[in-house]
C-alpha cells in the first residue's frame, strides 16, 4: 500500500480525535461528534475528555497522552490558551495534523499574536501540521468527514476554500436552496498559521469528486505560493474567487507613478487572472459562476455567445451587460437565421439576441427547437436563455408545464451533444418548477439574476480563452512571503551606476544613471549631455541645433519636476543661460530648505526635444514583496493620474502578453489608423516594454523602474525620462 501523505491524512483522515469532546449539544465538541455520526464517517472516532465515559456511542479517551499512536487528525475544541500544549502532546503521539477551532490568536491583538507564535513553535517542534487557528472546520463529503457540524449539505462537485465561516455557511445554504449543484469539500483556512490556501488548493486539485473550487480570501500569508498553486490547478479545474479588502490603500510608499497606480490588490488581481482564476466582485456570482464552469463545456476558439429571449427588453439588457464585460457575441450564419425564421415566424428577431416573439406562449417546446438550431451553428460557443422559462405553467396555464419539461430536456440534450455551454436565466428560478428541476438534473445552471447569468456565460468564454494560451511559468520569489529580493540564476555583474549609488548610500539613481542602466537592456535614449554651468547648456544648444530640455541631475532631489528642475523648449543662448540659472537657483533653495547648504553648482542633463508623439505611455515595474516583479503599462505623461488607464501583469510575460496589455488601454485606441494616418507599429513598443521587464527581472537590486513618458510614433519609440529605485 502506498504511504499516504500528511495532507491526505489531514484532509481525508482515517482516524479523528475530538479533543474537548462534550455531551452537551450546544458545544462544538458534541456537534462534531454528531456530524461525523450522521454523515456516515467510517473511520475511527476518538473523543477526548478527562471525564471519560461514552459520547454518542464512542468510548472517551481521558487525555491526548492516552491516544493510540498515529491518529491522522486531532480537532481541538478547547480554549485558545490550551492549544500550544495540546499540539505538543499530539506530536508525541504521532498525530499528523491538528485543527484549531478557537479564536483569540493573531486576529486579537498583541496577546493573541504572542499565543499564535507559541502555537506555531509547538507545531514545528512536534512536527504536527496545523489548520487554523480561528478556522470554521473541514468537510470531505465523499468520506463522510464533517468537522463543521453543518447539516443538510447537498453533496456535489464544488469545493469551498474560504476564510470566513459565515461565507462558507452562505455558500452551503445557497447551493442547497438555489442550485442543483452541491459541495464536495470545504476547508476553512482561518489564520493560515501553517496549512494555507496553496496547500489546500494543491490537495483539491487531486480530489476527484471536486470539479471546481470556490474561493473566498481576506488575505494570503504567502500570495506567491498560492498563485503558483492556482496556475497548476486551474489547468485541471476551474477556480472562482472573491477577494475582500479590494479597495484598501496599499501601505507601501511608492517612489514612482508605477507603484502608486498598481497597489497590492491590482497586482494580486493581475496574478489571479494570469493563473487562470476567474475573479468575481459580487458574492451572489460565486456559486453560479462556479457551477457553470464546473458543468458546462468550454467554448471553441473564436466562438461567441448567443442569447435566446422571450422578451426584447431583457435580451437587450443582456447584450449590454455582455458587451460591457468584453464577452464575445456570436454572429449567426444566414442558414441559422433562415431556420429560426421558419420556426418562429415573421415577428421573431433572428439575429442576436434571438427573440421568440410569443412563439413559446402556447408552445414552450419552441425553446428546445430554437436551441437545437443555435448549437448547430459553428459561430455559437454557448447559449444564454433569458426570460421566464420554467414559469409558463405558473404564469399562464399549468397545461404548459409538460411542454416546458420537454423543452428543458431538449435544450440540455442538444447543447450537451453539440458540446456547447448552456445557462438559463429564469425569473421563476426560485420557484424550482419541474422544468427547471429537469435542467438542474442535467447540470444546467438556472440563475435568478440576469446580470449574474451574463457573468456566468462571460466567465465560460474567458476561461476558454485562457485555456487556449500556453501555460504561465510563474515561479514565486525565492524565500517565500515577505522576501523582497529573488536572485535569478543568470544574475548579471554589478552595474557601475548601482555600485556608485550604493557607495554613496543612495536608494535612487539619477536620470543619467537610469538611462545608462536601461540602455544595457537595449532601450535606446536620445543623446544627452550632463553639464554644470550655464555656458555648458549654451554649448549643448549649439551642438544639438534644435530646442532642448534642461533637467536637474541630483542625487538628493530625485523628483526634479516638483522642485522646478525642468525647463523645456530652450532654443537659444539667452534661453539656455536663463534655464540653467533658474534651475540652479531653485535647487539651491530646496537644498537649503532641507539643510544641505554648501553644495556646488547644479548639474543638468541637456537633451534634444522630441516632436509630439502619437501616444504617451508609462512603462514601469515594481518588485512586489510577495509576488515578485510586476509590470505596468498605461497612459503616461500628464495623463497618468488623470486617466488611471493601466494594464498590469506579474512577470514573466512574453511579447504576445505585452501586446495584449497595450490593447487593453483606452489610450491605445489613438494608435490605430485614422484619417490618413497609419497605425502605430507594435514591435518597437513591445521591445521597449520588454526591456523594462528584463531590467527588473535580471537585476534583483532594482525595486522600481519607470520610463515616463515613453513617446510612441508610427515606427519608433523615444523614452523621455527614466527613474530607478533600488532595493533597501
Amino acid at each position: 500500500m502506498t504511504e499516504r501523505s500528511t495532507l491526505d491524512r489531514i484532509f481525508d483522515p482515517h482516524s479523528i480525535a475530538v479533543v474537548g469532546a462534550s455531551a452537551e449539544p450546544a458545544k462544538r465538541g458534541y456537534q462534531i461528534l454528531r456530524a461525523l455520526s450522521e454523515s456516515g464517517y467510517a473511520g475511527r472516532v476518538l473523543p477526548v475528555n478527562p471525564r471519560g465515559g461514552e459520547i454518542l456511542g464512542c468510548p472517551v479517551v481521558r487525555a491526548v497522552d492516552e491516544l493510540p499512536e498515529g491518529v491522522d487528525l486531532a480537532v481541538l475544541c478547547t480554549p485558545a490558551a490550551m492549544a500550544p500544549d495540546l499540539v505538543h502532546r499530539c506530536g508525541a503521539r504521532g498525530v499528523a495534523g491538528a485543527m484549531v477551532l478557537a479564536v483569540g490568536f493573531g486576529e486579537s491583538g498583541d496577546e493573541g499574536r504572542a499565543l499564535e507564535a507559541r502555537l506555531i513553535t509547538a507545531a514545528r517542534t512536534a512536527r504536527v501540521r496545523l489548520i487554523g487557528p480561528n478556522t470554521s472546520g473541514l468537510l470531505n463529503m465523499p468520506s463522510g468527514v464533517n468537522l463543521v457540524g453543518a447539516r443538510g449539505v447537498r453533496p456535489g462537485g464544488l469545493a469551498l476554500l474560504v476564510q470566513s465561516g459565515n461565507m462558507a455557511l452562505a455558500l452551503m445554504t445557497e447551493a442547497t436552496e438555489r442550485s442543483w449543484e452541491g459541495i464536495s469539500a470545504y476547508v476553512g483556512v482561518g489564520n493560515q498559521c501553517d496549512v494555507g490556501f496553496a496547500e489546500a488548493l494543491d490537495y483539491l486539485r487531486t480530489h476527484d469528486p471536486t470539479r471546481a473550487v470556490l474561493l473566498h480570501a481576506e488575505g494570503f500569508r504567502d500570495a506567491g505560493a498560492f498563485i503558483a498553486s492556482a496556475a497548476r490547478t486551474a489547468r485541471a479545474k476551474p477556480i472562482v474567487a472573491i477577494k475582500s479588502g479590494r479597495t484598501a490603500r496599499g501601505a507601501e510608499a511608492a517612489l514612482s507613478h508605477t507603484g502608486a497606480v498598481t497597489g497590492p490588490y491590482a497586482r494580486l488581481s493581475a496574478a489571479l487572472a494570469q493563473a487562470g482564476v476567474v475573479e468575481v466582485s459580487r458574492a451572489d456570482e460565486l456559486l453560479h459562476v462556479g457551477e457553470t464552469l464546473a458543468n458546462q463545456p468550454g467554448p471553441r476558439a473564436g466562438s461567441g455567445i448567443v442569447l435566446l429571449s422571450d422578451g426584447g427588453g431583457q435580451g437587450a439588457l443582456a447584450v449590454d451587460t455582455l458587451t460591457e464585460a468584453g464577452a464575445p457575441l456570436a454572429t449567426l450564419s444566414a442558414e441559422t437565421r433562415e431556420r429560426l425564421r421558419a420556426l418562429l415566424g415573421p415577428a421573431a428577431a433572428v439575429s442576436n439576441p434571438v427573440d421568440l416573439a410569443g412563439a413559446a406562449d402556447a408552445r414552450p417546446e419552441a425553446f428546445g427547437e430554437a436551441v437545437e438550431i443555435l448549437v448547430a451553428d459553428d459561430a455559437v460557443g454557448s447559449v444564454l436563455v433569458v426570460g421566464l422559462f420554467g414559469g409558463y405553467g405558473i404564469r399562464f396555464a399549468d397545461t404548459l408545464t409538460a411542454g416546458e419539461i420537454r423543452a428543458a430536456a431538449a435544450m440540455a440534450e442538444s447543447a450537451r451533444a453539440a458540446g456547447r455551454g448552456l445557462v438559463v436565466h429564469s425569473m421563476y428560478a426560485l420557484h424550482r418548477s419541474q422544468p427547471l428541476v429537469t435542467l438542474g438534473a442535467a447540470r444546467v445552471p438556472v440563475v435568478p439574476s440576469l446580470e449574474v447569468a451574463c457573468r456566468c456565460v462571460a466567465s465560460l468564454h474567458a476561461r476558454g480563452r485562457w485555456l487556449e494560451r500556453p501555460a504561465w511559468r510563474y515561479v514565486p520569489p525565492i524565500g517565500g512571503a515577505g522576501k523582497r529580493v529573488d536572485p535569478t540564476p543568470d544574475r548579471m555583474p554589478p552595474h557601475p551606476a548601482i555600485v556608485q549609488a550604493r557607495e554613496e548610500g543612495r536608494a535612487t539613481l539619477t536620470e543619467p544613471e537610469a538611462r545608462d542602466l536601461l540602455a544595457s537592456f537595449q532601450l535606446s535614449f536620445t543623446e544627452g549631455v550632463v553639464v554644470d554651468s550655464a555656458e555648458g547648456v549654451v554649448e549643448a544648444v549649439g551642438r544639438f541645433g534644435r530646442p532642448v530640455a534642461v533637467k536637474l541631475v541630483s542625487a538628493v532631489l530625485s523628483h526634479k519636476s516638483d522642485v522646478g528642475g525642468v525647463e523645456l523648449d530652450v532654443d537659444d543662448a539667452a534661453g539656455a543661460r536663463a534655464a540653467y540659472e533658474a534651475i540652479d537657483r531653485r535647487a539651491r533653495a530646496e537644498l537649503t530648505r532641507r539643510g544641505r547648504e554648501g553644495t556646488g553648482p547644479a548639474s543638468v542633463l541637456v537633451t534634444p526635444m522630441e516632436e509630439a508623439p502619437r501616444v504617451e505611455l508609462l512603462v514601469g515595474a515594481v518588485r512586489d514583496r510577495e509576488l515578485g516583479p510586476v509590470l505596468t503599462v498605461g497612459a503616461g505623461g500628464i495623463w497618468v493620474d488623470t486617466l488611471e488607464d493601466v494594464s498590469t501583469r506579474v512577470l514573466p510575460v512574453d511579447d504576445l502578453e505585452v501586446a495584449e496589455m497595450l490593447r487593453e488601454l483606452r489610450i491605445w485606441r489613438t494608435a490605430g489608423a485614422a484619417r490618413g494616418r497609419a497605425a502605430v507599429g507594435l514591435e518597437p513598443v513591445v521591445d521597449a516594454v520588454m526591456a523594462v521587464a528584463d531590467a527588473i527581472t535580471r537585476r534583483p537590486e532594482i525595486a522600481e523602474v519607470e520610463v515616463n513618458p515613453l513617446f510612441v510614433y508610427e515606427d519608433r519609440v523615444a523614452p523621455i525620462d527614466a527613474r530607478v529605485a533600488l532595493v533597501d
